[in-house]
């Protein structure tokens, strides 16, 4: 009994260890634990805008959602309006990720701010720690430490940092996964 049970669970290890094949598109599709995590740093550079402005709107959603942050109406209708232009934008990219996190961070009182500044800078430790932990390899050259460090920070992790590294513009707010689900449910935190 216990040998094809461990038959099993060896099965499915190696097989989601190993790339699937799409029948469909007739191609390899990459395992989610093999994000590349080794770009030059001026992609880093590129994307940090909109790396900072998802860990800002996951931090801003845990906040309001344990009722750390309690807001007034004018606030949470500058928020919802912000976050209803970061859901329709098709795309993204640093100048208008900045511009946009410059508009949540406005809708906020000086103590809100500093209150998400200190959240902000609790999931940045956090993310430390965690790296201090990790082994991080990569096939072609030494990873890059900020990538890494904020696959520990923003929805969808390494997978949402590769996909910003390679499209600079794209919106993750757009597509359906994580951040969009963060936005959501920040949202429905701020209806009236």
């Amino acid at each position: 009994m216990k040998r094809p049970l461990s038959l099993a669970l060896t099965v499915m290890v190696l097989g989601s260890s190993v790339g699937a094949t799409s029948p469909a598109a007739g191609r390899v599709l990459v395992p989610r634990n093999e994000v590349t995590m080794n770009p030059t740093p001026g992609r880093v550079q590129a994307a940090l805008p909109t790396l900072h402005l998802l860990r800002t709107v996951r931090v801003l959603t845990d906040l309001v959602a344990r009722g750390t942050l309690t807001l007034d109406a004018p606030a949470r209708a500058a928020l919802r309006t912000e976050l209803q232009r970061l859901a329709a934008a098709p795309t993204l990219g640093g100048t208008a990720a900045e511009q946009s996190r410059e508009r949540l961070l406005a809708a906020l009182t000086g103590g809100q701010r500093t209150q998400l500044a200190q959240a902000e800078a609790a999931l940045a430790r956090r993310a430390e720690l965690l790296a201090a932990r990790a082994r991080f390899a990569a096939a072609d050259g030494p990873v890059n430490r900020t990538a890494a460090l904020y696959g520990f920070q923003v929805p969808g992790g390494p997978a949402t940092v590769q996909a910003l590294l390679e499209r600079p513009t794209l919106n993750p707010y757009r597509t359906p996964g994580p951040n969009a689900a963060v936005l959501e449910r920040l949202s429905a935190a701020l209806a009236p």
